[in-house]
């Protein structure tokens, strides 16, 4: 087969350079699709990278805004009791002046 191959590319060498020509063409398009796939690995790994990266931040995200989010709860909650203990301090003054316990 290849002594057949051989006979006939050498008995016309525009055919061996045809096909010559074609290898190269063909190496040409291998070596662009290798670099591609490789570029791509590439951009692949950096996503992946950038992934993680985007995850951490969103965890501490989380956690932070969990935290702000239970401060302002006791926040707001000591502001309505001592709200509530204000009221009911002026109600228990107002009740008391009405039933003349604390002379005027």
């Amino acid at each position: 087969l290849m002594y057949g191959l051989t006979a006939v590319l050498s008995s016309s060498p525009g055919k061996l350079n045809q096909v010559q020509d074609q290898v190269n063409d063909v190496k040409v398009i291998l070596k662009d699709n290798i670099n591609k796939v490789l570029e791509r690995g590439e951009r692949l790994d950096d996503l992946i990278g950038k992934t993680d990266d985007l995850q951490a931040t969103a965890d501490s995200f989380q956690r932070t805004s969990t935290r702000v989010a239970r401060k302002m709860w006791w926040r707001n909650t000591k502001m309505m009791i001592i709200i509530g203990v204000v009221v009911l301090a002026v109600i228990i003054l107002i009740i008391l002046l009405a039933t003349k316990v604390i002379p005027t």
